[in-house]
């Protein structure tokens, strides 16, 4: 599955041809994403970025999260998707992550755009939600921008390293969504 985003990027559905390409990335971005990713101490070699796509590619198959692979220009450039989705109660969770090279051109914001697309016309949901470290202002920013709800602080949910960060929730609704349109 092909989700045009621009003329240069796409998103593609994570599939198991892209363990290297991903693993090799997650290498060169190791410093620059260790500031707000904790799950990067999760991946020591090929076999673990393998093992992340098939829990990837298990959890779509059970409806349960979709992730994509950034391609601009040809190359992966970082992933973009839904850790969580409840078709039940239709909702959704967006995460993201980009190579330190791509940052600061707008290519994130245009991405997330897509999904917000994907999500609330394909997927039928009705509330979208962004979750950033509170002092993340860059990965705040996106959500910001596309006209998301600030809804809350959750305070020292996420262990990173040696220390507990606190999150901003975002969302938006689908009524929210077609008004922006």
């Amino acid at each position: 599955m092909k989700i045009p985003v621009d003329k240069h990027i796409h998103l593609e559905f994570l599939v198991p041809a892209f363990a290297e390409p991903l693993y090799q990335l997650t290498l060169k971005n190791r410093a620059h994403l260790k500031n707000w990713l904790a799950w990067l101490d999760l991946v020591h070699t090929l076999e673990d970025t393998q093992t992340f796509i098939d829990t990837a590619v298990a959890q779509h198959n059970d409806n349960q999260g979709t992730n994509f692979a950034i391609i601009a220009a040809g190359k992966l450039v970082g992933l973009a998707g839904f850790n969580q989705i409840d078709y039940q109660n239709k909702w959704g969770a967006i995460g993201y992550w980009l190579c330190a090279s791509c940052t600061g051109k707008g290519v994130m914001t245009k991405v997330v755009k897509s999904l917000l697309e994907y999500g609330f016309v394909e997927g039928k949901l009705n509330k979208i939600e962004i979750r950033c470290a509170e002092k993340n202002t860059k990965s705040r920013a996106i959500p910001e921008r596309l006209g998301f709800t600030y809804e809350a602080s959750l305070r020292q949910c996420e262990w990173l390293y040696d220390h507990y960060v606190d999150h901003a929730v975002y969302s938006m609704l689908a009524s929210e969504y077609k008004v922006q349109k």
